[in-house]
């Protein structure tokens, strides 16, 4: 994993939230290991398929969002920390330091912590 895979991935999901495109929704969970767990900044643990049934309801929930991808530090070949900045129109909406763990090419895990 590195910082353009994070854009990327990123990318496809701020593609879904924002404008609804379905090939973003599959790109951005197809690269999601079948254990995937991810720790939101609320504490709640969702499994891959209790992300997908989210998502898939929040497609074209947030017209003009773009997620930009900053500060990315490889803490292990498998594990990145980076800081996760929300932007509707330009504006910040929310920051996140956000902590990947990676298996075999996918994300495994997700640990999201809120940035005030």
């Amino acid at each position: 994993m590195n910082g353009n895979f994070l854009t990327r991935h990123h990318d496809h999901l701020a593609a879904w939230l924002g404008d609804g495109k379905a090939e973003s929704l599959d790109a951005f969970l197809g690269a999601h290991h079948e254990s995937f767990a991810l720790v939101t900044t609320d504490g709640a643990i969702l499994d891959l398929e209790t992300l997908r049934k989210s998502l898939r309801s929040a497609g074209s929930s947030q017209p003009g969002l773009s997620i930009q991808i900053e500060e990315v530090t490889s803490v292990t070949p498998e594990v990145h920390r980076f800081l996760e900045r929300h932007l509707v129109d330009g504006s910040v909406v929310d920051e996140r330091v956000v902590t990947a763990v990676m298996k075999d090419g996918l994300v495994l895990s997700v640990q999201e912590t809120p940035r005030r």
